[in-house]
């Protein structure tokens, strides 16, 4: 292939090596575009995994495209099936199919988006629960890390896209010129993985929200057993005295101290339901 195209040797080089960071170098006849595509783990993966992150390099000269990658791609799946039918497709010059291509790759990025916002709704709902499992903190912390992937991979794009649009990287004219969007469109990609911290921020602060209002009510319910049993406490005390009263005498007399007990804590109860703190 290298040698149908006329590459390069320091270009076929560099493919043969897989890079890890987004990258645009410009030849004498060929440009090569080096983009950090990542697709969502297999159900089978769990769904607290990591994306895939697969490097796709693409090489564009005067009426060919070349791309390098390791093994079958979402991105160009997705560019395949949209294109299929499309008879105006063979009309589109280099640069054109080069951004088009690049467009697939970002699109990649915001369908990883789409999905962890349902994964944060569905956990927002969990955290609201009455009595939420133990495993809200640590799902946020797996979705943390998550993002923070998808925008340490996606970031490096904006070095590689503005070269493009720089008066010293201009393509050929035999290239064409890529699509002038393509910039702005990875912007908005970053803006929404940025969005999804909010967004988990958001989450965290309901997940401590309720944990707190458990807490209230823990506190509510020994606070108020305790009033209930504070009357108690204070007579079983005042019973135990020892000195002599003609009230001891009577055997009969426990019963009235029992039912004095009782009495005080119905009307503790009726109390704190009638202040509405139960």
């Amino acid at each position: 292939m290298a040698a149908a195209v006329g590459l390069d040797r320091r270009l076929v080089a560099r493919l043969a090596d897989e890079t890890t960071r987004a990258d645009l170098t410009q030849y004498a006849d060929h440009v090569h575009l080096v983009l950090q595509a990542m697709e969502a783990p297999a159900e089978s993966d769990g769904g607290d995994a990591n994306p895939t992150r697969r490097a796709l390099d693409i090489v564009a000269g005067h009426g060919w495209v070349v791309t390098v990658h390791d093994g079958p791609l979402e991105a160009l799946d997705r560019l395949d099936a949209t294109t299929e039918g499309e008879t105006r497709f063979g009309a589109m010059n280099a640069a054109g199919l080069m951004a088009a291509i690049a467009d697939e790759v970002i699109a990649g990025y915001f369908s990883l988006v789409e999905g962890i916002e349902r994964e944060i709704d569905a956990l927002d709902e969990h955290a609201l629960r009455r009595r939420p499992r133990n495993d809200v903190l640590a799902r946020i912390v797996a979705l943390r890390r998550r993002i923070g992937l998808i925008r340490r991979t996606l970031a490096p794009h904006r070095v590689a896209f503005a070269a493009l649009s720089r008066p010293e990287m201009e393509l050929h004219e035999e290239l064409g010129r890529p699509w002038p969007g393509l910039t702005e469109r990875l912007e908005r990609a970053v803006e929404a993985v940025e969005n999804l911290r909010d967004l988990l921020l958001g989450t965290f602060d309901i997940h401590m929200g309720r944990a707190a209002q458990d807490a209230n009510d823990v506190m509510k319910v020994l606070t108020l057993l305790s009033a209930v049993l504070l009357p108690s406490v204070v007579l079983a005390g005042i019973m135990g005295m020892n000195f002599k009263l003609p009230f001891f005498d009577e055997a009969n007399n426990f019963w009235l101290v029992v039912a004095a007990m009782i009495t005080f804590g119905l009307a503790m109860v009726l109390a704190a339901r009638w202040r509405r703190w139960i």
